[in-house]
């Protein structure tokens, strides 16, 4: 059986909206830069993407919610939101990831921090480091590959693609 390419989208979600008096964390909208901000990143993804994720892992945030579908609608991918996800530690969300089903060659995960840059540092080879930031941003991208099954993704097995920053920096 041959091995598999597999392409895998890390994305923090965009800049949200200060939390108001009483409102749970969770129910946080994007913000006007966020909404914009995303805006950018799907003109961008729609000249240059390649072949789109064809799975939207998300968590049940209001504001992952809203970046993931402005990108499904872009990419015509499904969106299964996972409670799992929210603010969810690295190992939890490569847990979530493993479970990809078999016949996605791409998917995309839309988190948080800490745990989304601790997932991405996690699994880019040591090679690939100096092509990724400190922390991800919010909006934040970066196009990652491996060759295998899901169930096999590991720390260290992919190589950067793409890495997108909201202030305009792309880097292939």
């Amino acid at each position: 059986m041959p091995i598999t390419r597999r392409t895998l989208w890390l994305i923090r979600h965009a800049k949200a909206d200060n939390p108001m008096l009483g409102q749970p964390d969770a129910q946080r909208q994007l913000a006007p830069r966020g909404l914009a901000d995303v805006q950018r990143l799907t003109s961008h993804l729609a000249q240059y993407s390649p072949a789109p994720p064809q799975w939207i892992w998300v968590s049940p945030a209001t504001r992952t919610r809203q970046t993931a579908e402005l990108l499904a609608d872009l990419w015509q991918s499904p969106v299964i939101s996972d409670p799992s996800l929210y603010l969810a530690q690295a190992l939890t969300l490569l847990d979530c990831l493993k479970g990809t089903p078999d016949d996605c060659s791409g998917a995309a995960l839309i988190g948080h921090n800490p745990g989304i840059s601790d997932l991405m540092h996690s699994l880019v080879r040591e090679e690939n480091r100096h092509d990724i930031g400190a922390d991800m941003p919010t909006l934040g991208l970066v196009r990652l590959a491996f060759m295998g099954d899901w169930p096999e993704l590991r720390p260290g097995c992919c190589g950067v693609e793409e890495y997108f920053h909201p202030n305009g920096k792309f880097k292939c």
